[in-house]
């Protein structure tokens, strides 16, 4: 069964050039112009993955990428130059990473493969012992984490850099190695703000006080880490 991508432009010559580069490369293709379409068609087709613009008519893309994060959808996000600060609250909101018009065509495909193959790889994760870090209890398989009974599920993205921090407690990973293990890109630029907001991400959904974190920490100049 072929990959299926979601484009969501309303610029007709960006999802004409955009489905020419994911058909040529032998996904199954899906376009709307709405955020309103964008998720009508999510819940009959099923993609595995959102190519999103951010600047959409009507629905906002924000919105847009919060209803797909709920879903455990990965969102690749589409900006132009001056629409850093979208970026930002997009990432925020749901989506896993991003690639700024004019795109090489070649760089959007390999961070959609990549950003499939994720979700692809949790989903076959062979994996059945859970992970204790302290009070947490890190299911990989079912992309879930446990607090004191409670079942928190996680996107993709969430869970493989848990996984990442469970490896070592107590020890900081610092933000390139976090890049290249899960986004397999140490130089991506803009990458440091990728990792923070994921950790903010986590930090919502895993801590009781997330302005005052107790499981995922940070050490100054070295990176983040899971308390034992």
């Amino acid at each position: 069964m072929n990959r299926r991508v979601l484009l969501v432009d309303d610029e007709p010559a960006i999802i004409k050039l955009l489905r020419f580069i994911f058909q040529d490369a032998g996904f199954d293709v899906e376009s709307v112009g709405s955020g309103e379409e964008a998720l009508a068609v999510t819940d009959r087709w099923h993609p595995d993955l959102v190519v999103l613009d951010i600047g959409l008519p009507g629905m906002s893309g924000l919105d847009v990428c919060r209803a797909l994060h709920a879903a455990r959808i990965p969102v690749l996000v589409l900006s132009s130059h001056d629409q850093d600060d979208d970026v930002v609250e997009g990432l925020e909101e749901g989506a896993d990473d991003y690639v700024t018009k004019p795109f090489n065509h070649r760089e959007l495909l390999l961070r959609a493969e990549k950003l499939i193959e994720r979700g692809v790889r949790l989903s076959l994760d062979e994996e059945t012992d859970l992970i204790q870090v302290g009070e947490l209890e890190i299911d990989a398989a079912k992309a879930l984490v446990r607090r004191a009974g409670t079942a928190i599920y996680l996107t993709p993205t969430e869970i493989q850099i848990l996984k990442l921090l469970a490896r070592t407690p107590g020890r900081p990973v610092d933000i390139d190695t976090i890049l290249k293990q899960v986004w397999k890109h140490p130089d991506r630029l803009g990458g440091p703000e990728m990792v923070k907001v994921n950790i903010r991400r986590l930090r919502h959904k895993i801590e009781t006080d997330p302005t005052e974190p107790r499981y995922i920490l940070n050490r100054r100049g070295m990176g983040y880490y899971l308390e034992p």
